[in-house]
């Protein structure tokens, strides 16, 4: 379920080109205002935002980034110096509480009568083994690392 932060902290999402060009644009001055402390002219804001419209439409659109992390590389810092914290910002936020959930269950399991036997390095390793079981391990790579590190 989320929440009403979340919901507006998505509103960043706005700030996309292929996003911003498109007729229905979404609103990110409630997004932005969640964030104004963190912007170094947030009274210049509202023309940063028309100026960054204008500077996506004149991509053309198969050229306009459709993701977040596009976006940043194509916004000039020195330009739109707000839009750009807003984009960072953005990148930052969390698509799912999934890795986060996923983390307390594995510890949580992990926790039995073997944790006392076993040191804290052990178990960290452990728990980045249990959460990211769909990464292959190689065993002659990580020997090598524990035997000469």
């Amino acid at each position: 379920m989320c929440t009403g932060m979340s919901v507006t902290a998505s509103g960043l999402l706005g700030l996309v080109p292929d996003i911003v060009c498109e007729e229905t644009t979404v609103d990110v001055t409630r997004a932005s205002a969640m964030y104004v402390n963190d912007l170094p002219h947030p009274e210049l804001l509202e023309t940063e935002l028309f100026r960054w419209k204008r500077h996506c439409q004149r991509r053309p659109p198969a050229e306009r980034p459709t993701t977040v992390s596009a976006a940043v590389k194509l916004c000039c810092k020195a330009d739109f110096p707000n839009v750009h914290v807003l984009l960072r910002i953005a990148c930052t936020l969390p698509v799912t509480s999934c890795e986060c959930e996923r983390s307390a269950s594995s510890l949580r399991r992990l926790h039995t009568f073997t944790r006392t036997s076993m040191a804290q390095e052990r178990l960290s390793s452990l728990a980045l083994i249990h959460i990211h079981y769909d990464t292959k391990v190689t065993l002659t790579k990580s020997l090598r690392y524990h035997l000469f590190c």
